[in-house]
């Protein structure tokens, strides 16, 4: 049997064995704390590079295609001043044409009225 000074013994013996489980316990807890953390640190900055390196493909995307809009417009407004050009020609060539008609429809109508008078003159003189 055993005695009250043994059971003491045991007991303090037991307390001294809690105590150090607790702390060994609380050392594990702070180091596996710090592990996630350092973990979540390392998985933050590998995000936040992922997301830099996504963001660089993205504006680089978008700039490519704002200069291939910008490419299109530019071909665009030549084809179009190309298009106004032509138009401005042909419309200086018809305007060239139907001035050649006017003079001629003026001149032949001179002739006419000049027939006319010579033929009046001649009936006068008859």
């Amino acid at each position: 049997m055993r005695t009250y000074r043994q059971f003491l013994e045991n007991l303090e013996q037991r307390k001294a064995e809690l105590a150090s489980r607790k702390q060994d316990q609380m050392a594990r807890l702070k180091q596996q704390n710090a592990q996630s953390t350092s973990d979540a640190g390392e998985r933050l900055a590998a995000a936040k590079e992922k997301g830099a390196a996504d963001q660089e493909a993205i504006d680089a995307k978008k700039q490519e295609d704002k200069d291939k809009r910008d490419a299109a417009q530019a071909a665009r407004d030549e084809v179009k001043a190309e298009r106004d050009r032509k138009q401005a020609m042909k419309d200086e060539i018809r305007q060239e044409l139907n001035q050649e008609r006017e003079e001629k429809r003026k001149a032949q109508e001179r002739k006419r009225m000049e027939k006319e008078k010579n033929q009046e003159k001649e009936r006068v003189e008859d």
